[in-house]
């Protein structure tokens, strides 16, 4: 209520899965119809479709696609390959409205 009150309409939804997941997430938005979500904390491929199908989800933060193990390791192309992966799940949801 507060981000409507300073006139926001996309709010962070962190820790998404510790808070519950896409259950909590449905819940939070039945009662604010105009306000969209980016769910962050727990988002993986496991999940990612699922939350992206929600009509109130904006976009999906997650950091298994870089992770600071891969950044400090150096490897790149299985970053490249981890955000290719990322995409297509992402392309191949049907987002009802």
């Amino acid at each position: 209520m507060l981000a409507l009150d300073f006139g926001l309409s996309v709010v962070k939804f962190f820790p998404a899965e510790a808070f519950g997941g896409l259950n909590t997430l449905k819940a939070l938005g039945a009662p604010f119809t105009t306000v969209k979500f980016i769910p962050t904390g727990g988002i993986s491929p496991r999940n990612l479709a699922a939350y992206l199908a929600y009509p109130q989800v904006f976009a999906c933060g997650g950091t298994w696609i870089a992770s600071s193990e891969l950044l400090a390791s150096g490897r790149f192309d299985d970053i490249a390959r981890l955000a290719r992966e990322a995409v297509e799940i992402a392309a191949k949801v049907d987002k009802k409205t």
